[in-house]
């Protein structure tokens, strides 16, 4: 008989995962807290309806900790980043005199490209020569998806999904290219 067969075994095994889950959310709250503020003060109330999926996100970077969460916390820093984006560069068509959010354009290829700006230099950041680069970077999209989302709140569902597209493609296809030149090498 194993010992992960034992009763005593899932019973403490459930303990330490149960655990580890109820301390994943709070510090997921205090996360999603502040990243409420950030949304709050940049885009305004449309972008607590997405704070759940800011939240859930978290909940899982911290209950599955190591590089994925070192991951997701860099990632936390480059979306604040997408949150100083002006208008002017996500929407260059409209007038510069136009409201945030207004309908007065949409331009999804100008999102993606900015969002895969900002994705390519987040790659600089992920680790290579390690087994865990890939967790890092998956911990990385993750990350920046989670503060991304809000900022999208105001965007037309095209723009929105250009730049969460672009942050996320761009991060990715960056840490792989790092990647496979890391080990040419």
């Amino acid at each position: 008989m194993s010992a992960e067969s034992t009763l005593g075994y899932r019973q403490a095994r459930r303990a330490y995962e149960y655990g580890r889950l109820r301390s994943s959310v709070v510090k997921a709250l205090v996360v999603t807290l502040l990243v409420a503020m950030l949304g709050w003060v940049t885009v305004g109330t449309a972008s607590f309806r997405l704070l759940p999926a800011t939240f859930a996100i978290w909940v899982f970077a911290h209950w599955l900790g190591q590089s994925f969460q070192r991951g997701a916390l860099f990632g936390l820093l480059g979306g604040v980043v997408t949150h100083l984006l002006p208008m002017s560069i996500l929407r260059p068509c409209c007038d510069m005199n136009a409201m945030q959010g207004a309908d007065c354009c949409t331009m999804p290829g100008a999102c993606l490209l900015a969002g895969a700006a900002v994705g390519v230099a987040l790659a600089a950041a992920v680790p290579f020569g390690r087994e865990s680069w890939r967790q890092t970077a998956l911990g990385m999209a993750a990350g920046l998806t989670s503060v991304a989302v809000l900022r999208c709140a105001t965007l037309f569902t095209g723009e929105a999904l250009g730049l969460v597209a672009g942050l996320v493609g761009g991060l990715l296809l960056a840490s792989v290219a790092r990647s496979r030149l890391a080990t040419a090498h």
